[in-house]
């Protein structure tokens, strides 16, 4: 999306106006659900930390620097929010019973079946060491560029960089072994 709406919703935003506010969250609320669904697997559960993240940002808007990345700060706002819930709620799936996890292994594994390569990249991309898993979805599948993904991570650009690489290494080295044919990312 084009940074010019963004800067101007930004320092709208911390003007307290609510057009801009909901410009800025029809633009972005369904982006930064499907960001959320990275974290927790149920997308009600995202589309509440979504609105959650809106509600600290109106809260919070005083706090904006115009200058800085408000999508770096939504997405800090979302990660943290997701991983906040998923610390709380880990002891729930700890108790669930071999039953129970034999059934959502049996679900998992008839998608699988069907699933297409598309499938396949993103079971590898899983599979990857959370923060190079992180930083290539942050690049890949949102867009950000470098400095905006380590604001969200709190990592210089480089270190983001060198999380993007190893990530690619990974993924082409796994899936020729899969397949025994060159990946195209």
């Amino acid at each position: 999306m084009n940074n010019h709406p963004i800067e101007a919703w930004s320092k709208e935003i911390k003007r307290g106006n609510r057009l801009a506010f909901s410009n800025f969250f029809r633009a972005y609320y369904p982006v930064y659900v499907s960001f959320a669904c990275r974290y927790v697997d149920a997308k009600p559960q995202a589309c509440d930390l979504v609105q959650d993240a809106f509600v600290t940002l109106w809260e919070r808007r005083d706090e904006l620097e115009p200058e800085k990345s408000l999508t770096s700060f939504m997405y800090t706002i979302i990660r943290n929010a997701a991983l906040n819930h998923i610390r709380d709620y880990e002891s729930k799936y700890a108790q669930l019973t071999e039953t129970q996890w034999v059934h959502l292994n049996e679900t998992s594994a008839e998608e699988d079946e069907t699933a297409s390569n598309d499938q396949l990249v993103r079971d590898l991309i899983n599979q990857l060491p959370i923060r190079q898993k992180e930083a290539f979805e942050l690049s890949r599948f949102d867009g950000l560029q470098h400095d905006e993904i380590a604001q969200i991570m709190d990592v210089s650009p480089r270190t983001v960089n060198n999380h993007i690489v190893a990530a690619l290494k990974t993924l082409r080295s796994a899936y020729d072994k899969i397949k025994n044919q060159p990946m195209v990312i």
